[in-house]
């Protein structure tokens, strides 16, 4: 058995706590979060043979860590916090927490479950997560704004609402025309200009019609500024998230190639909600069973047992949101373009699920799927 390090992090100074390999001997200290702090635990615990060191996932100040001591060739498994805190309150009822204390408890579960620890760790935090957590952000901020670029049309200029107003080409011209007053204004040469995009194609909107939206608008020019900044922010953001799928897809398929290819053969999964579902889980070799997968996505029933009462309520969410999230995407998307997993939603709602119940289905049927033909590696194709 390994050596354990338990490490509590925090911003400036970490502790730790190691435990040898016969879990007899236990020595703690304290280093600070830069690069000779780092040397000086390694040096601390250099007299220990393959030395394991678990931390749990804070934010992000655990990841430079975890990245210097992966290249420096030791092992850096991050934990899930919520199972820290299950351990704690299983095996103390004292409340006093302190750095050192969280060390040790971190060192103590590693010692009792690195056996087990597999879907409720993370090896590294690599740029992949980084990137899928970001692009989720930005699509988040992208839904955001456009909502709110509605609701300032509403008042500015609420006619135009009746046109798809999330082109390039619209924003373009809300962002410079962003009520029916500003286009009454405008000559025909700017509104010719502004109708015609980069690439030299124009919107589908011609200067007349662009007059006849204006002409017996019940807008409020006052509010026009606030639909420029609205159209400015949102081609901004969709820009932003443009890149960062790219990224995404480009660093998934770098290590990933074949993992994609094999998620996406399904019909209605695309690359990006492929690339996110492979950052989120790392590896498939992590999981088991699928059961694990299901309940890494916390898309399992929560279950009630006493005595000869036995019952399953809703889904416990205790997996990983983001991911829960994009299983869903994918569901929603299988269901539109594959007639082999839209016939299993459909007897679900033959048999009185409701719509929720029955997604939740399809997605832990769909996470099973995934993990067989990720496991044998193996293209889907419609089971006979």
């Amino acid at each position: 058995m390994s050596a354990i390090i338990g490490i509590d992090i925090s911003q400036n100074s970490s502790s730790y706590h190691l435990l040898d390999a016969g879990g007899i001997k236990e020595t703690s200290g304290s280093f600070s979060m830069n690069r000779s702090g780092f040397e000086s635990l390694l040096q601390r615990v250099s007299h220990v043979q393959d030395p394991r060191f678990f931390m749990e996932s804070t934010g992000r100040y655990h990841i430079t860590l975890a990245h210097f001591l992966l290249q420096e060739g030791h092992r850096a498994v991050i934990v899930n916090p919520v199972l820290i805190k299950q351990f704690s309150k299983a095996n103390t009822l004292r409340k006093t927490k302190t750095d050192k204390i969280d060390a040790a408890l971190i060192a103590r579960y590693a010692k009792q479950a690195q056996e087990q620890i597999s879907e409720n760790t993370r090896t590294m935090d690599d740029r992949r997560l980084s990137v899928a957590r970001r692009r989720e952000q930005v699509a988040e901020q992208v839904a955001t704004v456009k909502t709110q670029l509605k609701a300032d049309l509403t008042v500015a200029w609420p006619e135009v609402l009746a046109k798809n107003v999330f082109t390039q080409g619209m924003l373009r011209l809300l962002s410079v025309y962003p009520c029916a007053q500003a286009i009454e204004e405008a000559t025909d040469e700017q509104l010719a200009l502004a109708l015609k995009t980069p690439r030299g194609r124009g919107l589908s909107l011609s200067i007349k019609d662009l007059r006849a939206l204006a002409s017996s608008s019940i807008g409020i020019p006052s509010y026009g500024p606030l639909v420029k900044d609205s159209a400015q922010s949102l081609l901004f953001l969709q820009q932003k998230l443009d890149e960062l799928t790219k990224t995404l897809v480009a660093l998934v398929r770098q290590t990933q190639n074949l993992e994609m290819d094999i998620i996406t053969s399904i019909p209605g999964i695309g690359e990006i909600t492929a690339a996110h579902f492979l950052a989120e889980i790392e590896s498939i070799d992590r999981f088991e069973r699928y059961q694990n997968l299901i309940a890494f996505c916390g898309t399992d029933p929560g279950i009630y047992e006493s005595g000869s009462i036995l019952k399953k309520g809703r889904i416990t969410k205790r997996g990983n949101p983001s991911l829960r999230r994009y299983l869903f995407l994918m569901a929603s998307g299988v269901i539109r373009c594959n007639p082999y997993f839209k016939a299993f939603y459909d007897k679900k709602r033959d048999e009185n699920f409701p719509h929720r119940k029955a997604m939740v289905a399809l997605m832990n049927k769909l996470i099973k799927t995934l993990f067989a033909m990720l496991k044998k590696k193996e293209m889907f194709c419609i089971p006979t």
